[in-house]
């Protein structure tokens, strides 16, 4: 299969993301108080009712199935009880970017799909990360909810472009990437670091969105330890959630887990990925209900 005519240059395409809107003032200020050691539940909940549509949803998200909280929570404070103030701000987080990059006109693009398969990889990026003991798994879901966020990008600024691109890689068996390259593309990666500072989003986020394609931690830019182990885990929860057919991201090309990049995650051999995967299926066979609350009405 030709490839077909697809030209547009990396400046075009970040003028466009001058149009999406901002992340709402409740994520920052949120994010402000979350990190400040000495604040408190009632800071949260003062933040919060300034959105009652988020508090809501971030309140229909602490039911679901997904977190089993016993008997259920009615207010914030219960639920920052249960399941912590990082979930709740990786929640707002989750949810307002999702919000912001909604696509205004229909498209071949299955935006819903889409966003499976990134809810997929946050809740596979989470799972991994309590496997091996990470200080904040919350942090991992968002990471992996965002990482392709580029291609959306992309499909704001042109939707025809973003749904040749993904019939070619399937034609040629490609990921999206890999045909992004062989058009000699702006990568998506680069569009979705670009969008992630714009909105000044956490630079373990950006570091995730900007390199989840490369598995040699050497190329990525002289990134920490840290960052490294953060990319290295969305990397694998991507694979992950490509091999279980967990939404669809533009492309259905599946590929192995890295030995090397298992291997730093303390993960060793078929075993332990096959084990692995077991917990994230059954994760995201709890996370029906979560989906949908957290795609909103879409």
């Amino acid at each position: 299969m030709g490839e077909p005519a697809l030209k547009y240059t990396q400046d075009e395409v970040l003028k466009s993301l001058e149009e999406l809107p901002t992340l709402p003032t409740v994520v920052y200020e949120l994010t402000r108080i979350i990190n400040d050691p000495m604040s408190s539940t009632n800071e949260v909940e003062e933040v919060m009712q300034n959105d009652i549509s988020l508090t809501t949803r971030v309140l229909k998200l602490a039911n679901s199935a997904y977190y089993a909280i016993p008997g259920g929570v009615s207010s914030l404070s219960r639920a920052i009880a249960y399941i912590g103030f990082d979930t709740v701000n990786q929640l707002v987080l989750s949810a307002s970017i999702i919000d912001a990059l909604e696509l205004k006109s229909p498209t071949e693009f299955d935006i819903n799909s889409f966003w499976k398969h990134g809810i997929g990889v946050g809740i596979a990026s989470e799972t991994i990360a309590k496997e091996i003991s990470h200080p904040s798994p919350p942090d991992l879901f968002t990471a992996g909810l965002v990482h392709d966020m580029g291609k959306v990008a992309l499909c704001v600024f042109d939707p025809n472009s973003t749904s040749e691109i993904s019939k070619f890689a399937n034609a040629n068996n490609m990921s999206f990437f890999e045909a992004e390259k062989s058009f000699e593309l702006p990568k998506h990666t680069e569009i979705g670091q670009a969008l992630a500072e714009r909105w000044q989003l956490p630079l373990h986020m950006n570091a995730s969105i900007r390199w989840h394609h490369q598995k040699n931690p050497t190329l990525r830019s002289n990134l920490s330890s840290e960052y490294n182990q953060n990319v290295d885990i969305v990397f694998l929860a991507n694979l992950i959630a490509h091999a279980l057919k967990y939404g669809n991201s533009g492309h259905n090309k599946v590929d192995g887990a890295p030995t090397e990049l298992m291997g730093r995650l303390g993960l060793n051999g078929k075993e332990d990925f096959v084990k692995l995967a077991k917990k994230i299926k059954a994760a995201l066979e709890q996370a029906d209900e979560f989906i949908t609350t957290l795609l909103g009405a879409r």
